[in-house]
């Protein structure tokens, strides 16, 4: 059969409509986009989030509307994340360790394979903390108090399985030390009680406790770092001070598994560029937030990584509390 210029069109422009994802119909997002924070406002997550989704959104064109959902350590946030509909619309800050811990804890209601992996955003470098007024300035400091009231010395976490917990671990262990561990759900909590005066010590995150080591209501005894850290030069390491440990925390965008390659490709690169606008840089470096990109393939492979690294080490060191 001759089709005519005019049937010839028609079909191109059919074929073309049925090749183009859903998505590219109209321009992505045509609606504000919620970004579900497993964590409760004012800790590191949410901080991460607050900070950065505005720059995301100038270079997505888009709205994204941050939403708290804490509980259980991240579980209640990323259960949410892993049963919403993959239609771009929902994704979520995902926390590596402390939220991918929780599949290895129990029936966490999803694992690593219920997300896609869009964006790594942060990695947060652990700190042992204590107030500006305390006793203790070095960890030489709080071994000997360790080891005079053996279980006894107060300290606060994120929460069982957070990376915090998991540092706290390894320390006691090179140190021959332990603490009386009284673990929060997410980073704020720990910093207020610490403030309050309710604990000795808190086992943080670089970002947690910067701002407040400059206001001076802090001081940051270690921080898990191979080197000392260019964002915060004056806190030693825990390797200058005898105990050669490493730590931190990541944080990244992941979507519910099934979401548009598109939808994906679109934030993961309004992330990138973000990540190198000056003024984030800025901010970031102000609150020592150090920004690490990872594109979504290293940011999965990343993932699995780290996942199969915490089942080794739930399996080798399983804890109950």
């Amino acid at each position: 059969m001759k089709l005519n210029r005019r049937q010839f069109s028609m079909l191109a422009l059919a074929a073309g409509a049925s090749s183009v994802p859903a998505f590219a119909k109209g321009t992505y997002p045509e609606r504000p986009i919620e970004l579900i924070v497993p964590f409760a406002p004012g800790g590191g997550t949410d901080l991460s989030a607050r900070l950065i989704v505005p720059y995301i959104e100038k270079y997505l064109n888009g709205t994204i509307a941050v939403i708290n959902k804490p509980g259980a350590g991240g579980q209640v946030g990323a259960v949410q994340i892993a049963r919403a509909k993959p239609d771009g619309y929902t994704i979520g800050f995902m926390n590596v360790p402390n939220t991918m811990m929780k599949p290895h804890e129990r029936d966490a209601g999803f694992t690593v394979d219920s997300f896609d992996p869009i964006a790594n955003l942060v990695f947060d470098p652990a700190v042992l903390a204590t107030r500006a007024d305390s006793k203790y300035k070095t960890l030489a400091d709080v071994v000997a108090e360790c080891k005079a009231r053996p279980g006894k010395v107060t300290i606060g976490s994120a929460g069982i399985g957070s990376n915090t917990h998991l540092d706290l671990l390894r320390f006691e262990h090179l140190a021959g030390i332990k603490f009386h561990h009284i673990p929060y759900d997410g980073g704020a909590a720990p910093r207020t009680a610490l403030l309050g005066g309710h604990l000795e010590l808190i086992a943080s995150a670089l970002g947690d406790c910067q701002r407040f080591q400059k206001e001076g209501t802090i001081r940051m005894l270690g921080i898990l770092t191979k080197e000392r850290f260019p964002m915060a030069p004056d806190v030693p390491t825990y390797a200058e001070q005898g105990y050669p440990l490493e730590g931190g925390a990541s944080r990244g965008l992941v979507a519910p598994e099934g979401m548009d390659p598109g939808q994906i490709a679109a934030i993961e690169k309004a992330v990138e560029q973000a990540l190198q606008d000056p003024e984030l840089i800025k901010k970031a470096e102000e609150i020592a937030l150090p920004l690490v990109f990872m594109n979504s393939k290293e940011y999965g492979a990343y993932l699995q990584k780290s996942n199969q690294e915490l089942a080794e080490a739930w399996k080798a060191t399983p804890w109950v509390e």
